[in-house]
């Protein structure tokens, strides 16, 4: 691998960087009309962490996984959504936008990197296209939570380009010292910001040291001089990333585990999953978002077996070619060792995902890129040349065109979360997450009954899996079916006691209950677990509401608010605090708030009227009251508070009218009928229809008779002679 142009004309070389960028950008244009899907929700959508910018100090310290919600600390990946978000809000868009704008840099990194250690024009071609048109990709540009592979291969590429050109500096070149250095350093922080942006950069120490093994150069004194300069700065890098991933920044809640039934078990798996992922390189078809992997028992199963034999072939393939080609065989090295971090050696949640191919297949498709290329070799063999030719042709149109193609047609596929977890059950119907994600979808579309049938799914195929039987628990829940909710809630908590949702579940369903002890048993367990968990801090300060004690009360809202401040109930509960302290102006700042988030709830304007109309400001409170009556028509407490308004202002005519659609909409309100017949009595002096009301009052509630006022009023109708 020798650092040479490729080009002596710069035209070329610019034509070439436009066209790649070009077909990266515009392969993946259709993706920024998706919407957010699968892991996007939790990382940004109900993510309240990157909404506030006060909250991204909290990046660097040890609250970041509380607050964030992340599971790796990936704080490079964070910041970058903190970006986005104070641009774009959540408009997914711009989200998605970042993401294809980052994968065409990553391809215009790639091909920039080529042209440093390749000296042949047409495999650079080759390999970069192979690499822009790989369907492989796909997940990783598609999905916003997958950021950290566009950013961490982003990183990696940028350090390695300056590695290559600080190692040519330093060894071949030299004199040049002051450049060296700024290189180095370049190379060296690229580094260490890929490495906080996804663990899988950790491999580039092994890469550097692949590409000095591979070159043409004496190997061990080659190496021997790295080791003791170059080499330094990145095994010093890799040990403070070490340091701080495993130690300083570990995440409590993080718990991996390998696959039941111990090491042999996952070994026999990961080396299947191993021939997957090769056989998904050369073969993109049938790609999925959710792949399930069954755990291999035994060596002597049959998909095991294939799997090695095919894993065997191609290692000892790739030894033959790699004999005489030394180019190739980095390439090679390249894929299986940025594999090694997703091959669950350290245990991973999920051992098979395309995304984990995004920095692995670049090397992939040089490889290929490579052995295509040599198709037309003329020192191979000079026979058949003009066939080969079009052997080669024919191959290249196919790759690039049909998988081209094949991303546009496919990047609808993540256009959202229904039609992505129905592709994806179509494919793998025994993949119990896409139940389960497509349950959720059902369930936020009010779809209880289908989403029902998903969870169940879910469960015949996985009966072991908590977040199932939580969800399946809100199905009940919603349903009314409180005893069967309360059943998936324990089921799910015997599953796995630090699950904090079903503790936060169980809690609302003893709050009802009036079981307010259990409750704040259950909600305390929840913030054990999730101290960040907003919910169960509201539902802990509605405890302390029903206790009387308005002081805990009101420091469980303002947490429940400090780890979510766009939590809408937890902001209606603290204004109702301040309110029920007499501290009206700061109730009306809270409820302010909520309706700022949320124009379309009624019961913060509703809170809001009832604060305005304590205040004095009758006119502000009468036009809180009729949006209340805009969003719901049928909403009887705010008729009932807008006619009394209307009624002690003077305004009669507007008090009755609102005091009659009362009626009409609950003909059994006495306090009601009691008002209508004051009004036409004493303001409207109509006592004919002071009367009806009176009938009517007596007849929902004989015992209004025996009341002091309406004694009163039956005396005066009878001295009247009415």
């Amino acid at each position: 691998m020798k650092n040479r142009p490729i080009y002596k004309g710069n035209q070329f070389f610019v034509f070439t960087l436009i066209l790649i960028s070009a077909c990266s950008f515009l392969l993946y244009l259709n993706a920024t009309y998706g919407k957010f899907v699968y892991d996007d929700f939790k990382i940004i959508v109900e993510n309240s962490f990157i909404k506030e910018g006060r909250y991204l100090p909290k990046v660097f310290t040890k609250e970041y996984f509380a607050i964030s919600g992340e599971m790796s600390y990936r704080p490079l990946v964070t910041i970058s959504y903190f970006i986005d978000y104070a641009i774009w809000r959540l408009n997914p868009f711009g989200f998605h936008l970042t993401n294809v704008v980052l994968h065409t840099l990553n391809t215009v990194l790639f091909y920039l990197f080529l042209r440093l250690v390749l000296h042949n024009n047409k495999a650079i071609l080759f390999s970069i296209f192979f690499f822009v048109t790989h369907p492989i990709l796909m997940e990783t540009v598609n999905a916003i939570g997958y950021r950290e592979d566009l950013l961490s291969a982003t990183f990696l590429l940028v350090s390695i380009i300056y590695f290559v050109k600080s190692d040519d500096l330093l060894y071949k070149k030299k004199g040049e010292k002051n450049r060296f250095i700024f290189y180095y350093a370049i190379s060296l922080l690229a580094y260490f910001c890929a490495l906080f942006s996804k663990e899988m950069a950790i491999t580039l120490p092994a890469l550097l040291v692949l590409f000095v093994v591979f070159s043409d150069q004496k190997t061990w004194p080659a190496l021997v001089r790295r080791f003791k300069g170059v080499y330094i700065g990145y095994l010093v890098i890799s040990l403070f990333y070490i340091v701080i991933r495993f130690m300083v920044f570990n995440n409590p809640v993080l718990k991996s585990a390998y696959q039941p039934g111990g090491f042999w078990v996952n070994t026999f798996t990961m080396i299947k999953i191993l021939a997957s992922y090769v056989k998904l390189s050369f073969f993109p078809l049938n790609l999925n978002a959710d792949y399930v992997a069954p755990p291999v028992a035994h060596p002597m199963e049959g998909s095991f077996i294939l799997s090695i034999i095919f894993v065997i072939s191609i290692f000892i393939v790739c030894a033959i070619l790699c004999k005489t080609r030394n180019t190739f065989a980095f390439w090679m090295a390249w894929f299986f060792i940025t594999l090694l971090p997703v091959m669950n050696i350290l245990p991973i949640g999920n051992i098979m995902a395309e995304r984990y191919l995004y920095i692995p297949v670049m090397g992939f498709c040089v490889a290929k890129g490579i052995l295509i290329y040599r198709i037309t070799d003329p020192t191979l063999s000079p026979r058949a040349l003009p066939l080969r030719r079009t052997v080669q042709l024919a191959l290249v149109t196919l790759m690039i065109g049909g998988y081209g193609f094949s991303i546009i047609w496919k990047n609808g596929n993540w256009r959202d979360e229904l039609t992505l977890w129905t592709k994806t059950i179509m494919r793998s119907p025994n993949s119990y997450r896409a139940h389960c994600n497509l349950g959720n979808v059902y369930i936020e579309s009010g779809l209880i009954e289908r989403a029902q049938k998903e969870y169940q799914t879910a469960l015949r195929i996985n009966p072991k899996d908590a977040s199932v039987h939580s969800n399946l628990g809100n199905v009940y829940t919603k349903q009314g079916l409180t005893g069967k909710a309360f059943i998936e809630y324990q089921e799910a908590l015997q599953l796995d006691r630090n699950y904090a949702p079903p503790h936060n579940n169980l809690g609302n369903i003893y709050f009802n209950q009036g079981a307010i002890d259990k409750a704040k048993q259950a909600y305390e367990e929840a913030i054990r677990i999730k101290p960040d968990y907003a919910l169960a801090h509201n539902g802990l300060g509605n405890v302390y509401n029903r206790m009387g004690d308005l002081d805990k009360a009101m420091e469980a809202f303002k947490k429940s608010l400090y780890y979510d401040s766009r939590y809408i109930p937890a902001l209606i509960n603290l204004g109702v605090n301040y309110a029920r302290r007499g501290q009206l102006n700061e109730a009306v700042v809270k409820f302010k708030k909520a309706i700022e988030l949320d124009m379309n709830q009624s019961l913060s304007h509703y809170n809001l009227g009832l604060s305005y109309e304590k205040l004095g400001k009758q006119t502000e409170a009468i036009n809180e009251y009729n949006i209340v009556l805009r969003l719901d028509p049928n909403n009887l407490n705010a008729y009932l508070a807008l006619g009394s308004l209307y009624q002690g202002l003077g305004l009669i005519d507007k008090a009755i009218d609102t005091f009659q659609k009362i009626i009409i909409l609950n003909p059994n309100i006495v306090q009601v009928y009691k008002k209508l017949v004051f009004l036409y009595l004493d303001n409207r002096h109509d006592s004919e229809m002071s009367q009806y009301y009176l009938k009517e009052l007596l007849r929902v509630d004989p015992s209004q008779a025996q009341k002091e006022d309406i004694k009163r009023i039956l005396d005066r109708m009878e001295l009247t002679g009415n």
